[in-house]
């Protein structure tokens, strides 16, 4: 069963007062404070080969506990705005 995601945020207008915040995606999204690598890349659009690539390069931090990685929220909200480089 896919979930329906909503329309990612827009960068086109980030700085005006109408945008949302990591709050706001949080919300949206139903995300905790560590989202699971599979749930990030569905929310961000990538695959998890680039999500990789930009764990390399610096872009997202990743965390593990266990078996499990994770990745901080603000990295995903800030990736949706278009604050550092996704393509």
């Amino acid at each position: 069963m896919r979930r329906e995601l909503p329309p990612q945020l827009s960068t086109s207008h980030r700085s005006r007062p109408g945008d949302m915040t990591l709050p706001d995606v949080v919300k949206l999204y139903n995300l905790s404070l560590n989202v699971p690598v599979d749930r990030f890349c569905e929310v961000a659009g990538i695959g998890t080969t680039r999500f990789y690539e930009l764990v390399k390069d610096g872009v997202i931090r990743v965390r593990k506990n266990g078996r499990h990685t994770t990745a901080p929220v603000e990295d995903l909200f800030q990736l949706l705005r278009g604050d550092q480089a996704a393509a």
